[in-house]
């Protein structure tokens, strides 16, 4: 038996859902749920086409973490109608450190029996509910806030996850009902509409949101750490600088926050624009330096030295 698809069949896994960007299906790119993680691979829910022996491309959000965890390389390992079992074969180091940290921390939830539900999508009474909501952004709050009051823990794989069906693009509409709970409520309101957020990271159709939260609560640090996570979440993109280019676009996209007339939002955007730049400056450092490190290894190589380095066969 191929001991890489044994590994891959004992390691510790866990039930999850989070949304990914996919690149390189048959439809080029698209979006999924994960719903099966391990440190070796993960399932995959998505209505693109994909085929055994494909290699994909994966940018998780995961609730946490400043941008998405990226994997370079997942290959297909076999499909059953819209899911697919996937196998981790080219991931950087500094990425697999940060997926180790996602295992660890969801294997010690679920040994304290704290992700027992996850795998549960959408409750069964809820079914059908979208395009009823779709019509009626105001019922959706209303609802989904009744939903977030009764069970926070279990909100974002319930109640948030339908309402992210009901608006796969967060429309004007729902964006402003959202903007007028939060100007209008207080911490439970605030907190209710960073769930539903997490639905749509990385756009800027929610940022009259986010700015109402920061206008309201710029002195509570857990709220504005969850809205530099959500500005700081990236979309699809490539490229040897490319999170240091997703920055930079997070970065001008933020500018126009600066016309807003509250200080608190200005104060706000001002330092979040000065640490998108020391990120992106740092990240490009980072990667010049293995790029530069990976040249050294090569003209060593190539002068007959062995370091005892082998590549991982993809």
């Amino acid at each position: 038996m191929d001991l890489k698809i044994e590994d891959q069949r004992t390691a510790p896994r866990v039930a999850v859902q989070f949304r990914a960007m996919v690149l390189g299906s048959v439809e080029s790119e698209g979006v999924g749920i994960i719903v099966d993680l391990s440190r070796s691979g993960c399932r995959l829910e998505s209505p693109l086409l994909m085929l055994p022996g494909l290699s994909l491309e994966l940018r998780i959000a995961v609730p946490g973490l400043e941008w998405a965890l990226t994997i370079d390389g997942a290959d297909v390992q076999w499909t059953n109608e819209e899911t697919a079992g996937l196998a981790f074969v080219r991931i950087r180091e500094t990425e697999q450190q940060r997926l180790d940290d996602v295992m660890t921390t969801r294997l010690e939830r679920k040994a304290e029996g704290g992700d027992e539900e996850q795998v549960e999508m959408v409750p069964f009474e809820f079914q059908g509910l979208e395009p009823v909501f779709a019509k009626d952004p105001e019922l959706a709050i209303n609802k989904g806030l009744a939903w977030f009051a009764q069970d926070r823990t279990q909100f974002r794989f319930r109640g948030g996850s339908l309402l992210g069906r009901a608006f796969p693009p967060c429309t004007p509409e729902f964006a402003a009902a959202l903007a007028e709970l939060v100007k209008a409520g207080g911490d439970t309101e605030a907190d209710f509409s960073l769930a539903i957020l997490q639905n749509y990271l990385g756009s800027t159709s929610t940022d009259g949101v986010l700015k109402e939260i920061v206008s309201r609560f710029s002195d509570d640090t857990r709220k504005m750490d969850e809205i530099r996570a959500t500005i700081n979440s990236t979309g699809v993109v490539s490229g040897e600088f490319w999170l240091a280019e997703a920055w930079r676009v997070k970065k001008e996209s933020l500018t126009r926050w600066l016309t807003d007339e509250r200080q608190a939002v200005k104060t706000f955007t001002e330092q979040h624009i000065a640490e998108l730049g020391r990120m992106i400056l740092s990240e490009r450092r980072r990667v010049e330096a293995e790029r530069e490190l990976r040249e050294r290894n090569r003209h060593e190589d190539e002068s007959g030295h062995d370091h005892g380095y082998r590549a991982k066969p993809f």
